[in-house]
């Protein structure tokens, strides 16, 4: 007997849009455009005669009936990735992953519990660096890299937009009145990005500053380091690095806030969001990171 279910794409891109929290985001997420995830969702809400989103100018939010069904859809597309492992042998998959130092430190280690759970026959082997890979040239699947720009040529999900903050230890911020005061401090740098001081202080009105000393580290979490003990004034990256372990010895000494240029983007190839462990991660990545947004306006 033929059970009476909606069309398994619905499904998927609703799925995918109440995860993330955007039509747009899920589209990134499943390779596809954004009115393709609208008009899919669309035809789901017809067919259950009952709205599933509030749509607003940027982002949609679940109704009460969408909530409900998101965690029983969720959770069939968990099993059903479970059974259809098992039926390929259990072959153990696995993944390569470039990503920078700051983001794998503050973010996604302290995540990756959920992600081992919820995938146990998943495993993964996370480079940290610096260095921008080439995604069709190196054996690495996917890449989480801090972006003025989506990759051309690849598939790239914006992750989380970014700004720069100057943190240090509360004894040194208490020195500091305005911008034109770090003329006394040393300024931390990191040498893979090492105009980010310039262009924060152009932005605040203080272009031309000279410190009295430079620190210079190759990735941010040693500049955080420094920064944490005392060594002078490092950049961060609003809201990451309120996610280090060393949050906790630095603050914030300026009210100042200049705007990003850059975003964290998730990039892989064209065409292999259709490799189960690939889709896994993004699916789990792209959840997680709208929880952590969520989280930051409340």
């Amino acid at each position: 007997m033929a059970r009476p279910l909606p069309p398994l794409t619905a499904l998927q891109a609703f799925e995918a849009a109440g995860t993330a929290g955007s039509f747009q985001d899920a589209a990134r997420a499943l390779g596809v455009t954004p009115s393709a995830i609208s008009h899919q969702v669309k035809a789901l809400e017809q067919w259950l005669e009952r709205p599933l989103f509030k749509r607003g100018p940027r982002r949609v939010s679940l109704t009460p009936d969408g909530r409900a069904l998101l965690k029983t859809v969720s959770a069939a597309f968990e099993r059903i990735a479970k059974a259809s492992e098992a039926l390929r042998g259990g072959k153990p998959a696995h993944l390569r992953i470039s990503a920078l130092p700051l983001f794998t430190n503050a973010w996604l280690i302290p995540r990756l519990e959920a992600f081992e759970k919820r995938h146990p026959d998943i495993s993964l082997e996370i480079e940290t660096t610096n260095r921008v890979v080439d995604i069709d040239r190196e054996n690495v699947d996917i890449a989480i890299r801090n972006l003025r720009t989506a990759t051309t040529g690849a598939a790239a999900i914006k992750l989380l937009d970014v700004r720069p903050v100057p943190v240090c230890t509360a004894k040194i911020a208490a020195q500091l009145k305005s911008p034109s005061d770090l003329a006394s401090q040393t300024l931390i740098h990191v040498s893979a990005r090492d105009g980010t001081w310039a262009a924060w202080l152009k932005a605040v009105g203080a272009g031309g500053l000279k410190p009295r000393r430079k620190l210079s580290f190759d990735t941010v979490p040693a500049a955080l380091e420094a920064a944490a003990q005392g060594r002078g004034v490092a950049i961060g990256l609003d809201p990451l690095v309120w996610e280090s372990p060393l949050a906790g010895n630095l603050v914030r000494p300026f009210r100042q806030r200049v705007a990003g240029d850059a975003s964290y983007y998730l990039v892989h190839r064209r065409g292999e969001q259709v490799r189960p462990e690939i889709a896994a991660f993004v699916s789990w990545i792209v959840s997680e990171m709208a929880l952590f947004k969520r989280g930051l306006k409340r």
